[in-house]
């Protein structure tokens, strides 16, 4: 009698070392080791308020039944509200489809485009769960280097037109970018855009930042490059980092109306719909747009600051700061050889959590990200003790 097997797709994948560091700084703070966690992907803060109230107010009104799998409609229509206001993105509520938090939009997208053995375009440094969810779907990521110039990353058209083949069949886009906080420019846009065009390539674009951006940088939307860019364009994002509401799980597509018909099919199939309540609370959210926001870049960009200030003390390390995101994306001394080993040894001597950056591609293996979604004194003592084990390299050689 055969064994009981699982899929080759499931044994296949790789673990996060993002996890992993989180775990194994649990298990250390158990042991009384004071823990400075920079290694976070969410807000520290509790969700507002209103959105609180929102959702306990639809718990009693008895919101507590199935929706539609496109999401509720009043929802739809604030989200396409706040795209055009924010984004200049101009779409009708029908285009929205509501999901379980922005992997659920990303893994709609994939699973609306991709078929066995297509290829999927990814930029480094990219957001380390795109390849594993690209090889779910039983497709192949496809990794294209970036140009370092002056420490920051930038996208390589010419390798990336270059890796492009007839099994190509979409390019994810990140920006505001996890991790290196960069926010992509109009030209940059339009190259994707008219590479996109010429080869007849989808574009899933991954936004779950836009509205962690500072001043004078604004996020710009692919989507709203013309109407041929927009038809090939799928928006993935969510109000997890924009709002606090990361265990809320609730993220949305958008898409041509012909697009987001089957995405609200396969929602359904997958998942029915998205949290009812909350769908109730995001509604609150979305009412409160503008103050919510205002107070959250402020916080972000005065710890960005803080960032800026600390590591002016370390100069062996190179710090540029971010356009968007909450993390810093800093490339370490040349002295230091294994960047992994350096930051195992963090976690394990220092008490601090960061993530190396080979996670995010082979052109990173020289950073390391640290996010400032934090209070100032785990920053301050952080950033501290990164310095510190440093120098204590840099001594001994």
């Amino acid at each position: 009698m055969s064994e009981l097997t699982l899929s080759s797709l499931a044994q296949n994948l790789v673990g996060s070392s993002a996890v992993d560091n989180q775990r194994r700084a649990k298990q250390l703070a158990s042991q009384g080791v004071e823990i400075f966690d920079l290694g976070i992907g969410e807000p520290d803060g509790d969700s507002p308020e209103v959105v609180k109230q929102a959702a306990v107010v639809a718990i009693n009104r008895g919101e507590s039944h199935y929706v539609d799998p496109r999401g509720l409609e009043a929802l739809r229509e604030k989200i396409a509200n706040f795209e055009w206001r924010c984004h200049g993105l101009r779409i009708d509520p029908s285009q929205i489809v509501v999901t379980v938090g922005s992997l659920g939009a990303l893994s709609l997208a994939f699973r609306t485009l991709l078929d066995a053995n297509d290829e999927v375009l990814i930029l480094e440094p990219f957001w380390g769960p795109y390849a594993n969810m690209i090889k779910l779907f039983g497709a192949k990521p496809v990794v294209i280097p970036a140009v370092e110039v002056g420490g920051v990353l930038l996208p390589d058209f010419v390798a990336l037109e270059k890796s492009i083949t007839e099994r190509s069949k979409l390019v994810i886009l990140n920006s505001p970018n996890n991790p290196s906080g960069k926010v992509w420019s109009m030209p940059e846009l339009q190259k994707l855009g008219a590479l996109c065009e010429k080869h007849n390539i989808w574009i899933v674009s991954d936004e779950v930042y836009s509205e962690l951006v500072y001043d004078p940088v604004k996020h710009l939307s692919v989507a709203t490059l013309s109407p041929t860019i927009a038809a090939r364009t799928i928006v993935a994002t969510s109000v997890s980092k924009s709002f606090a509401m990361t265990g809320w799980r609730l993220g949305y597509c958008i898409a041509a109306p012909e697009v987001a018909v089957v995405l609200a099919k396969i929602n359904h199939y997958s998942v029915r719909c998205a949290a009812t309540v909350s769908q109730w609370a995001a509604l609150a959210a979305f009412d409160h747009y503008e103050e919510l926001l205002g107070e959250m870049r402020a916080r972000y960009a005065k710890r960005c600051d803080l960032v800026e200030k600390l590591f002016a003390k370390y100069p062996d390390f190179q710090f540029i700061k971010p356009e968007g995101t909450f993390y810093a994306f800093v490339k370490v001394p040349s002295y230091i050889d294994d960047v992994e080993i350096f930051v195992k040894r963090l976690l394990e001597e220092k008490g601090v959590v960061v993530s190396a950056g080979k996670a995010y591609g082979q052109s990173s293996r020289r950073f390391i990200r640290l996010s400032f979604a934090t209070n100032d004194l785990v920053i301050e003592g952080g950033i501290t003790r990164i310095g510190d084990l440093a120098n204590q390299i840099k001594n001994k050689q």
